[in-house]
């Protein structure tokens, strides 16, 4: 008798100890999951931000090509130059 009492109560601590461990490793399975939204989010974010700035940069770039001149209108002139000197 003393020894299944002996065996029980390791047995129940043992399953306390578990259910610790459980609760524990649940604990950390949240923490773990919320850190992951945030980063999903933050990495929203960024790509976002990215479009954005990628957006901006080829607007600059349409409008300088548009006040530019061409390299064709360039070289005919620079060619008309060379042949007036």
């Amino acid at each position: 008798m003393v020894l299944v009492l002996i065996f029980s109560g390791f047995i129940f601590l043992s399953l306390r100890i578990t259910r610790k461990q459980k609760n524990i490793i649940e604990l950390q399975k949240n923490k773990v999951e919320k850190q992951k939204q945030e980063v999903e989010q933050q990495k929203q974010l960024v790509e976002e931000k990215q479009k954005e700035i990628l957006d901006s940069i080829h607007y600059a770039k349409r409008i300088q090509q548009s006040l530019l001149p061409t390299e064709k209108y360039i070289e005919k002139h620079l060619n008309r130059l060379i042949r007036n000197k």
